[in-house]
């Protein structure tokens, strides 16, 4: 029997990973929290990026080389409000616009934000993985700047392009999602997915019991984000480096696989790594967390590293 695995992911890390790891897992064993720290409100609609990103990956629509939004997009709303003098600081395209004006109408119509994801993952033909909010409620991520500016994390990530210094980041507190709660409470293996372990992962922990329910799975995995031997021409994921580089800074780390791996230590058994980083598995190993290593950069090969790490887990009854 295969066991059942709940992957907690951001957008960035996580969308490269998971159409991979749907494929090396048993349709319906997979279900996906999603961060929804970074979600916001923009013209009056709901936007949840990261959920997007995931979705959009699992449709195998997700623009891999941006690090977000669709395939194929236009931009013409974008230019035309730019046109009519309001433009705007956050990009979104106009096949993505819809996407967005449908999350809103459902939301409005009542519906949690789990059940409006469940309606769009149907839409777009998603099958065999489950796609969780990490809550229904708004509990968005802010940021405090060394010059004391208080942002969004969007508008700190985007409009600012992640440059400025951070001192501290305001991750909110609040209930999870039904439905996290459940997947967790069923799970064999937790995965901590390679997403920024402050602005991605953090806000998944924080919401009320998930960090609890992790500790009691039999399996916990961690992914590092971070590969040293990244080439700084990918620019998507230079400028997710750049931002957690700053996030770690503010909280006193630095972004390497065995600073991060600190911050997983008593809740999770394994830390997987790129092969490239082995000079860090002692380090790892000195923190009581088992180091495997794999090639961080081929999403097949990760998703089967993490498959096979899941199945040495015996299923509960």
């Amino acid at each position: 029997m295969f066991p059942r695995i709940v992957l907690l992911s951001g957008g960035f890390g996580g969308a490269r990973l998971v159409a991979a790891l749907s494929e090396s897992i048993a349709p319906g064993h997979l279900s996906v929290i999603v961060n929804t720290g970074d979600d916001l409100t923009w013209f009056g609609m709901r936007i949840c990026p990261d959920m997007d990103a995931i979705l959009y990956s699992l449709a195998g629509l997700w623009n891999a080389e941006m690090g977000w939004g669709r395939r194929g997009e236009t931009f013409r709303t974008r230019d035309a409000l730019a046109d009519l003098g309001s433009p705007p600081w956050f990009n979104v395209g106009d096949l993505d616009l819809a996407f967005h004006l449908l999350r809103t109408e459902l939301l409005n119509s009542g519906k949690t934000l789990t059940e409006a994801t469940t309606e769009l993952a149907r839409r777009l033909q998603v099958q065999g993985v489950t796609v969780i909010p990490a809550s229904d409620q708004p509990q968005e991520t802010h940021v405090v700047l060394q010059d004391g500016r208080l942002l969004h994390f969007q508008e700190w990530y985007v409009k600012e392009a992640a440059h400025p210094l951070v001192r501290q980041v305001h991750i909110p507190e609040g209930p999870a999602s039904p439905a996290a709660l459940e997947a967790l409470r069923h799970a064999d293996t937790v995965i901590l997915g390679p997403s920024n372990p402050v602005s991605s992962i953090g806000p998944i922990l924080s919401r009320g019991g998930l960090s609890d329910l992790v500790r009691q799975a039999r399996g916990r995995i961690a992914v590092s984000p971070v590969v040293l031997r990244a080439s700084p021409q990918d620019a998507a994921a230079s400028h997710h480096a750049r931002a957690r580089q700053r996030l770690l800074a503010a909280d006193g780390a630095v972004d390497t696989p065995d600073d991060i791996a600190r911050r997983y230590v008593g809740l999770v058994q394994y830390y997987v790594l790129d092969k490239a980083d082995s000079a860090r598995v002692p380090g790892i190993e000195r923190l009581n967390l088992s180091p495997v290593t794999c090639d961080l950069l081929n999403p097949a090969e990760l998703a089967r590293t993490l498959a096979g790490l899941s199945v040495t887990v015996p299923p509960a009854q």
